[in-house]
C-alpha cells in the first residue's frame, strides 16, 4: 500500500428492522435525561419521526427538537443549534435524517466542546474534545454519515462545502433501521442510492484504499446493483429498503479510505447550482471513472464486475468503459439526469465550480490528481 492508512469505525451499530426502538435504552447508556434531536422540518412531519420520539417517552427521556436543517447545512444553522442546545440544558444528541441532519448533529458536537465558530475546525483531526453522546439514526441510504469521521457543512461566508473531519467526530452509536427509510420518495430514493454508490467506487481507487474497505465496498456495490432499482420502484419493498440500507452503510465504512474526484467536482454542482448532493454524483461518476482508468485499471474493472458486467474477453481499456456505463446507465434506469444542463446549471460558472473543485479536500484521495484544465474538461464533458 505504501500510504499510512486508518480504519476507523463507531462504537456501536444497531442494524435491522425495528431497531430504532432501542433509541430509549441507548440514551440511557449515556445517563442522558434531555435528549437534542437534530433534523429536518421534512422528517419532522412525517409518520417515522414519532418512532424516534416514541422510543425517547417510553424509556421517560425528555426531548428537543431542532428541525431547522437545509438540504445543504450551513455554519449557520449550526452555530445555532449549539445556542439552543446550551440553553435547553441537553446532554445528548440524536440525529434523525440523511447526511445534512447528521452532519450538522456532528458539527454541533464538535462545537459543544471545542468553542469557537465551526469554520475554525475546518480540517483534519484540528479538533481536541470528543463530541458530547451522539446517536445517528439515517432516514436514507446514501451518505453513510451515520458511521463516518466527516462533516460536510457550507462556509456561508465564501460560498463553498468545507469539512470537518476527525475520528472523535464519530458517532458513538449508529441505529440503521430499514423501516426508518421506507416513506423516501423515489427521487430521494434514487439520488441518495447513487450517493452510496459513489462512495463504495471512491473507496477502491483512493490512495489511501485498504483491504478492509475494498471488501465492504466491493460488496456494497453488488446490494446497490440489486436493491436499488427495486427500492426505487417500490418503496414497500422493505428486503431492497435493507439492502440499501446495509450498502450505505458499507459505504460510510469503505469511506475511511476517503473520497476522490468525483466528490470534488460534485461539492461545487451544489454550492453553486444548488444540485442535490446524490444527483451530482450520478452526473459525474462516468467522466471521473473514465479519467481514473488509466491509472487504476484493476480497480475499475472490478467495479465493472461488481456492477454485473461480463468483462470475459475485454482489454482493461474496455472492462473500464464498461464501468463507467453500468453507472451511467443505472443512474439513467432511476430517473436521474446525465447532465448538467438537465439538472439546471449555468455553463458560465464552469471555471467557478472548476476553481473550488481544484482546492477541495476530497481531490487528493483521487488515484491521479486532475489540473484545473482537466477539471474543467470533466465538467464539460458532461454538460
Amino acid at each position: 500500500m505504501g500510504i499510512e492508512c486508518l480504519f476507523m469505525h463507531p462504537n456501536r451499530v444497531i442494524f435491522g428492522q425495528g431497531s430504532v426502538e432501542q433509541l430509549g435504552d441507548c440514551v440511557k447508556d449515556f445517563s442522558g435525561t434531555n435528549a437534542f434531536i437534530v433534523t429536518d422540518k421534512g422528517i419532522s412531519g412525517l409518520d417515522i419521526f414519532d418512532n424516534v420520539l416514541s422510543a425517547l417517552e417510553n424509556s421517560g427521556i425528555k426531548y428537543i427538537v431542532y428541525n431547522e436543517v437545509d438540504a445543504n447545512p450551513t455554519d449557520k444553522q449550526v452555530e445555532k443549534a449549539a445556542a439552543i442546545y446550551k440553553k435547553e440544558n441537553a446532554d445528548v444528541i440524536v440525529a434523525v435524517g440523511g447526511g445534512s441532519s447528521i452532519d450538522t448533529a456532528k458539527s454541533l458536537g464538535v462545537l459543544l466542546e471545542n468553542g469557537g465558530a465551526i469554520r475554525d475546525w475546518e480540517g483534519i483531526d484540528l479538533f481536541k474534545k470528543k463530541t458530547p453522546p451522539t446517536i445517528a439514526i439515517p432516514t436514507t441510504a446514501g451518505t453513510g454519515s451515520e458511521v463516518t469521521p466527516y462533516s460536510v457543512i457550507t462556509n456561508t461566508a465564501e460560498n463553498y462545502k468545507m469539512a470537518v473531519c476527525g475520528w472523535k467526530l464519530i458517532p458513538d452509536v449508529s441505529i440503521v433501521d430499514p423501516v426508518m427509510m421506507a416513506s423516501m420518495p423515489p427521487k430521494i430514493t434514487a439520488a441518495t442510492g447513487m450517493d452510496a454508490l459513489s462512495h463504495l467506487i471512491e473507496a477502491v481507487y483512493s490512495q489511501y484504499a485498504m483491504p478492509q474497505t475494498d471488501a465492504l465496498a466491493y460488496y456494497g456495490m453488488k446490494l446497490v446493483a440489486k436493491n436499488l432499482k427495486k427500492a426505487v420502484d417500490d418503496g414497500s419493498d422493505m428486503e431492497a429498503r435493507e439492502g440499501m440500507a446495509m450498502a450505505s452503510l458499507m459505504g460510510g465504512m469503505a469511506m475511511c479510505a476517503g473520497c476522490g474526484a468525483v466528490h470534488a467536482l460534485g461539492h461545487q454542482l451544489s454550492t453553486q447550482f444548488g444540485i442535490p448532493h446524490g444527483m451530482a454524483m450520478t452526473i459525474m461518476m462516468p467522466p471521473v471513472i473514465k479519467f481514473n482508468a488509466s491509472s487504476a485499471p484493476d480497480q475499475i474493472a472490478e467495479i465493472a464486475v461488481a456492477l454485473g458486467e461480463d468483462i470475459s474477453g475485454l482489454t482493461k481499456e474496455e472492462a473500464c468503459l464498461k464501468a463507467a456505463e453500468a453507472v451511467a446507465k443505472l443512474g439513467k434506469s432511476v430517473g436521474l439526469p446525465s447532465t448538467l444542463t438537465e439538472a439546471g446549471a449555468d455553463p458560465n460558472l464552469i471555471a467557478e465550480c472548476a476553481k473550488y473543485a481544484e482546492k477541495d479536500g476530497d481531490l487528493p484521495a483521487n488515484p491521479v490528481t486532475p489540473t484545473l484544465d482537466e477539471i474543467t474538461d470533466l465538467y464539460n464533458q458532461v454538460l
